[in-house]
C-alpha cells in the first residue's frame, strides 16, 4: 500500500512538472535557426578547387586578417578592451590561498605592463625591438600576461616555457633563443637555473614571488636578480616612449616539444594571432552575438605556454570581458570555478571525458528510481537540444542538474574545447546535463591554435567544424593509406593569415613544414563531410604495417579505448612481423578494486599483485574489445593482449611530452621487452 502510494504521489508529481515544462517550451528561443542548420559549413574556392573557406563568408574567397580594421596588432586588441571597459574587470587571482578574488582594472594592467615595458629597458637594459627574446617561465597569474603585455609595448619576442619542461629543453630553448633574462614565479625555479653552468648568456633573472628573494639577492652568483615588483615601481618613475610592433613583428615563440628530437621553436607573429582572435569574434558575431559582452568571465587554467590559452586570453580583451587565473593547483579548481563563476570555461577533452565518467558512474551506484528520474530529465532536455535550444533553467535543471552545474560555478553558457577529439555521446551529455553551448575546435600551434570550428548551432558531435575565416583548407592525397583527395578524404593541409612562417632557426624543418603552394601539412587525416565539416579519421605518423600488409593508426585506436571507464592510460603497439596489436594500460584503481571485490570478495593483495591477476587482465581486455566493437573498430584493429601497471606515464619519466602527449618512440622502448613477452605468450 504505502508503495503504490508513494508512486501515485510520484506520478502525480511528475505530471505536474512536465506540464509546467511544456508551458515553458511554448516560451523557449532557439540558439540556432534554419539558416545555420542548412548552412555549409565550408565553401570551394571558385578558382581553385579542392580549397575551402569558411561557410561564414559567403561573398569572398579571401580569409579574413582582422575583425576591425583599427586592430592590427595585440597592443590595439587590447586598447580595443581598454576603451571598451577602462574600470571593468581585467585580471582575477587569489591574494593568498581561501582569500577571496580580486581584478585589476583594465586600466591597472595597461600601466602595470606599460612600467615593467620601460624597467626592462631602462633598469634591466634590454634593447626595444624584435631581436630581443624574454623567457617567462611559470605558471599562470596576472604577472604572467602584465610581462608579456609589457615585452609587446617594446616589440620585445616572449619565450614561454612550460611549468613541466625536463630541465634539458629548458636548456635547450634558452641556448637556441640566446635570451638573456627569464621572468620566473618561484624562487624555486631561480634556484635551478642558477645551478645551470651551460647558459653563458642567462645574466638576468625576475622573480615574481617575493618569499626567499631577498636571500638570493645576497647570494654570490653570476647573475643580476631582480623584484619584479620593484622593477615595476621603477619603471613608473622612468618612463619611455614606447616602441609599438607591426603586424608582422614576431609576438611569441611557441616552442612544441614534439614526441621525438629537440622542441621547435613556431614563430607568431602579431598578424597571426589577430586572424586567429579574428576568427572567434566573426564565429561569435555571426552565431551568438549575445556573448560579445563586457560581463563574460573566463578562467584560466590551462597553461599560457599554448596557443589555446594565449587564444583565450586575447578573445576576452577583445571583449572588453575578464579572465580570473586559478589559484595554482589543478586540484583546488573545483573550488575556483564556484568562486569565480565563469561564463566562459576553456577545456581540454580529457576534463570533459572526465566529467561524463563521473556522471556514469555516480548513475551507476544510484538507486532505480533516481535513475528512472535521471533518464526522464536528460531526455527532456535532449528533445529541447534537438530543437536548437541550449539552456540551464528549465525545471529539469532545478529538480537533476543544478548541482552538476554548480561543480563548475553554475554560470557557464559557452565552453570552448579543442587539443583532441571528443566523443559525439561525450558532447551531448555536458550539453544537456551542464545546459551549455559547446564549441569544439580543431588546430596546431603552427596555425596559431585555430583550423577549423563547430557553430553555436552545431548539436551533432563527430566532427570538428568547418573552416575559421582565417582559414583555408584542402585534402592532400596519402596513397599509402588508400586516401584520396577526390573522395574527400586525406591530409589536412592550411593555409592562411594564422599560420607561422617556420620554426626558429630550423630551415631543414620549416621547408619540410609547407608544400609547393604554401599550405602547411598536419599529418593528420580528415574527411570533408556532406555539410562541408571536417571529421579527422586518422593520423599521418605513426602509422604501422602488420604482418599480413594492413596498416594501423594506433592513436586512432587509443582514442576510442581511453573511453572504457577502467583505463587511464593506454598505448598501442605493433609491428610488421606481427599480425595482431598489444596494449599496456595503466587502469583506474578504484575501479579495478571495486572489480575484485565485487567478483572474488575482499583481498590482502596489494595493487600491483591484482594487476597481475589472469582475470583481471582478461576483465580489462574484455571492456577493451566491447568498446572498440562498438566504436566500429575490426578485427584487427583490437589487441589481442595487454599488460597492465600501476606506474602513469608522465612528463616526469620522459613518457609524456609537456603536453601530454605520447612519447612513442620512448613509450616503445621502456616496455620494449613487455611487448616482447606479450607477443611471445600469445604465440606460444
Amino acid at each position: 500500500m504505502w508503495l503504490l502510494l508513494h508512486s501515485t504521489l510520484f506520478a502525480t508529481a511528475l505530471g505536474s512538472v512536465v506540464y509546467v515544462a511544456s508551458k515553458w517550451l511554448m516560451s523557449r528561443k532557439r540558439i540556432t535557426n534554419d539558416d545555420i542548420t542548412t548552412r555549409k559549413r565550408a565553401i570551394e574556392q571558385k578558382d581553385a578547387p579542392g580549397v575551402y573557406r569558411s561557410g561564414i563568408l559567403l561573398d569572398t574567397d579571401i580569409p579574413v586578417s582582422q575583425f576591425d580594421p583599427r586592430v592590427v596588432t595585440l597592443y590595439d586588441l587590447f586598447m580595443k578592451g581598454l576603451n571598451l571597459n577602462p574600470h571593468g574587470q581585467c585580471l582575477g587571482y587569489r591574494p593568498a590561498p581561501k582569500q577571496p578574488y580580486r581584478f585589476l582594472t583594465y586600466t591597472e594592467v595597461f600601466q602595470r605592463g606599460r612600467d615593467f615595458g620601460c624597467a626592462l629597458i631602462t633598469k634591466v637594459g634590454l634593447t626595444p625591438g624584435n631581436e630581443t627574446r624574454v623567457g617567462i617561465y611559470g605558471k599562470n597569474r596576472p604577472q604572467w600576461f602584465i610581462s608579456a603585455f609589457g615585452c609587446v609595448q617594446q616589440s620585445i619576442v616572449i619565450v614561454p616555457l612550460y611549468d613541466t619542461l625536463g630541465p634539458e629543453a629548458v636548456t635547450y630553448i634558452i641556448q637556441q633563443t640566446e635570451m638573456s633574462t627569464i621572468i620566473v614565479d618561484t624562487v624555486e625555479k631561480a634556484k635551478k637555473l642558477l645551478k645551470r653552468e651551460d647558459l653563458p648568456l642567462l645574466v638576468n633573472l625576475i622573480i615574481i614571488e617575493e618569499s626567499g628573494l631577498s636571500e638570493l639577492e645576497t647570494t654570490d652568483h653570476n647573475l643580476t636578480i631582480y623584484s619584479f615588483k620593484r622593477l615595476v615601481n621603477e619603471g613608473h618613475q622612468n618612463s619611455i616612449p614606447m616602441a609599438l610592433p607591426k603586424a608582422d613583428d614576431t609576438y611569441i615563440i611557441c616552442y612544441t616539444s614534439g614526441t621525438t628530437g629537440s622542441p621547435k621553436g613556431v614563430i607568431l607573429s602579431h598578424r597571426n594571432m589577430i586572424a586567429s582572435v579574428s576568427a572567434f569574434y566573426l564565429l561569435l558575431w555571426n552565431f551568438a552575438p549575445q556573448y560579445i559582452s563586457p560581463s563574460e568571465v573566463a578562467i584560466s587554467y590551462l597553461p599560457l605556454s599554448h596557443t589555446f590559452e594565449q587564444l583565450s586570453h586575447w578573445c576576452t580583451f577583445m571583449l572588453g570581458a575578464s579572465t580570473a587565473y586559478y589559484s595554482g593547483s589543478i586540484q583546488q579548481l573545483n573550488n575556483d570555478l564556484m568562486d569565480v563563476k565563469p561564463t566562459i570555461f576553456p577545456v581540454v577533452p580529457r576534463l570533459l571525458n572526465r566529467f561524463y565518467d563521473l556522471i556514469q558512474v555516480k548513475l551507476k551506484n544510484s538507486n532505480p528510481l533516481f535513475r528512472a528520474i535521471y533518464s526522464y530529465a536528460y531526455n527532456r532536455k535532449l528533445l529541447l537540444l534537438k530543437r536548437g535550444i541550449v539552456c540551464n533553467d528549465t525545471v529539469w535543471d532545478k529538480l537533476i542538474f543544478r548541482k552538476i552545474q554548480a561543480q563548475i560555478g553554475g554560470k557557464v553558457h559557452l565552453i570552448v574545447t579543442g587539443s583532441a577529439p571528443v566523443s559525439a555521446e561525450v558532447l551531448e551529455t555536458c550539453r544537456v546535463v551542464l545546459g551549455t553551448v559547446i564549441v569544439e575546435g580543431y588546430g596546431q600551434t603552427e596555425c596559431t591554435g585555430l583550423v577549423t570550428s563547430t557553430w553555436p548551432g552545431d548539436f551533432v558531435g563527430g566532427h570538428c567544424g568547418g573552416p575559421a575565416t582565417c582559414t583555408l583548407l584542402k585534402l592532400a592525397d596519402v596513397p599509402e593509406l588508400q586516401y584520396y583527395a577526390s573522395q574527400g578524404k586525406g591530409e589536412v593541409m592550411i593555409k592562411g593569415p594564422h599560420c607561422t612562417t617556420g620554426y626558429f632557426k630550423d630551415p631543414e624543418k620549416t621547408a619540410e613544414l609547407f608544400d609547393e603552394d604554401g599550405f602547411i601539412h598536419t599529418g593528420d587525416i580528415g574527411q570533408i563531410l556532406p555539410n562541408g565539416s571536417l571529421k579527422i579519421i586518422d593520423r599521418k605518423k605513426h602509422i604501422f604495417k602488420l604482418a599480413q600488409g594492413e596498416y594501423v593508426a594506433p592513436e586512432k585506436i587509443e582514442n576510442i579505448y581511453i573511453r572504457a571507464p577502467c583505463v587511464q592510460q593506454v598505448y598501442v603497439d605493433g609491428n610488421s612481423l606481427e599480425r595482431f596489436l598489444v596494449a599496456i594500460v595503466v587502469p583506474d584503481e578504484g575501479i579495478i578494486k571495486k572489480w575484485i571485490k565485487e567478483n572474488f570478495g575482499n583481498s590482502d593483495n596489494s595493487y600491483t599483485e591484482m594487476l597481475q591477476m589472469k582475470e583481471v587482465q582478461s576483465y580489462v581486455l574484455d571492456e577493451l574489445q566491447k568498446i572498440g566493437k562498438e566504436n566500429g573498430l575490426n578485427s584487427i584493429e583490437q589487441v589481442k593482449a595487454v599488460y597492465l601497471t600501476s606506474d602513469a606515464f608522465s612528463v616526469e619519466n620522459g613518457l609524456l611530452t609537456p603536453t601530454l602527449k605520447a612519447r612513442r618512440p620512448q613509450l616503445r622502448a621502456h616496455y620494449a621487452n613487455v611487448i616482447n613477452d606479450l607477443y611471445k605468450a600469445i604465440n606460444q
